[in-house]
Order: C-alpha cells, then structure tokens, then sequence
C-alpha cells in the first residue's frame, strides 16, 4: 500500500469524521451522547415520611445497543494504528501542513493530542468509574473493550476472572461511555480542522466538507430492457440491439458499461 501524503490523510480523516457525525444516534439524540460522553449519572433518593427509611439509586439511560454498536463501529478506524486515519497519525500529518506561525500562534496541537490520549488509550486508567468484585477490579475503559471484542464487533473469549463475573449490560454500560467521549474528541477535531480550513490557515479539497458519505437508499434511474427465450446466451453486440427481438435480452441502465 503506498504511503498517503499529509493533506490526504487529513481530507480522509474529515469525511469519516462526517460519515460518524451522520449518524442517527448524533443527530437524533446527542443530548443524550453528551451525557455519557460527561459520565453523567442521576440519583433518586427515596424516603419514607414514616420510617424516615430511604433508598438511593443510580439512574442511567443508554441509546438502543444496536445504534451504539453502528456507532462505536464507525469510529473504530480513528483507534486502529493501521488505519490511514488513525488518530495519531491524522494528527502528526494536520500539524505538517501548518506554518509555524500557525502552529505557534493560533493552535494548540499538544493540548488535541491529550485530549485523544486521554480517551483511547490507557488501559489500567479509568475515565469515569471503575468495578471492583471479589475477583479483582476493572476499568469502564477495559470494559468497553471487552463489550466491544467479545460482544459487539468480535466474539473473542473473555479471559480474566473480573471480566467472566460482569454482564453484558455492564460491558455495554461502560462502552456507552468510552466510545461517546470518542466520539466527542473526533467531532471536536472536525471543527477544529473546518475552522483552520475556512481561516485559510489551511488548504484541503473543498470537495472532502460536501461529498456524500451516507448511501443512498433509493435508487430511481433510466434503463433499457430486452427479453429473450430462456436458455438464451447473452448477446455479445449491444451496438444494435432490437427490443422486439425475442434472440436479445438486456437490462441495461442508461449510460452504462456491459
């Protein structure tokens, strides 16, 4: 595979950052995105006037598992080093394409590199919370990629002790997490490159902000057909081919190739 130039892996970067960003969990629930991104949890403290017993309670609501899974599975080439967008090296070719007065007045590239690190990397360092059973303790982020290998995108085997005694729920409880301050930092890097961008601070083919990344799914385009016997060869000269010749058969949409 022969070796991408910087300002390619950048503009391949931008529009898998748009491909996540059009997603249906961002754009039809990114309140609640922002929310496990934060690591927010509410508690309902319940009373009893007579008894003056209480009970407390976690609260926390994820999106459907399913939308997730789409979700995390979009931005698995940024935390992939083999990938041409992995986000290390996506940052290594942004920071080559700016000039140093760029670099040293306008932009803080360390801060950025932090800001990923802290998310995708780490494995013993807990984002938000970490579980502790009789088998030992675990980090949300080692829990996130157990729900992600084992559960969601792969079905390798769960080894350690801890990881056998948690549920699925719990692995997806803290995927939900991780994957949406993963998401968060690659939408944060995407304005921040469309920013340098509109700035003239740096160049990419406008065409990476405007080129479709989602897929159609309905498709609507002229065609010519033709029948023939069944049993029928395929005819080798489409040059003059005759609709009321039962001999030919062609489905062909217009301005296609055989």
């Amino acid at each position: 595979m022969s070796q991408l130039d910087p300002k390619e892996r950048v503009e391949r970067f931008v529009l898998r950052a748009r491909r996540l960003m059009e997603h249906s969990l961002v754009r039809e629930q990114s309140a609640l995105l922002t929310d496990l991104a934060k690591g927010t949890v509410r508690m309902q403290v319940t009373v009893n006037p007579k008894t003056v017993e209480g009970e407390q309670r976690i609260q926390i609501e994820l999106p459907p598992e399913e939308a997730f899974e789409s979700f995390a599975a979009r931005m698995r080439p940024f935390t992939m080093s083999k990938e041409p967008v992995y986000w290390e090296n996506a940052l290594d070719a942004l920071e080559s394409l700016l000039s140093k007065e760029t670099l040293t007045e306008f932009v803080d590239m360390e801060s950025l590199r932090e800001h990923w690190k802290s998310v995708v990397t780490g494995r013993k360092i807990a984002q938000a919370y970490f579980v502790v059973t009789d088998e030992g303790e675990m980090t949300d982020f080692q829990l996130a990629e157990l729900w992600l290998n084992s559960d969601a995108l792969h079905t390798q085997l769960i080894q350690s002790a801890v990881g056998k005694e948690l549920s699925l729920s719990q692995r997806y409880q803290a995927a939900a997490g991780v994957y949406s301050r993963i998401g968060a930092v690659a939408n944060h890097t995407y304005h921040f490159i469309s920013y340098l961008v509109h700035a003239g601070l740096l160049q990419l083919d406008p065409e990476v902000f405007t080129a479709a990344v989602m897929a159609e799914t309905s498709i609507d385009m002229p065609a010519e057909v033709y029948s023939s016997a069944v049993g029928a060869g395929l005819p080798t000269d489409l040059s003059n081919l005759d609709p009321m010749d039962a001999s030919s058969q062609r489905h062909r949409p217009t301005g296609t190739s055989p």
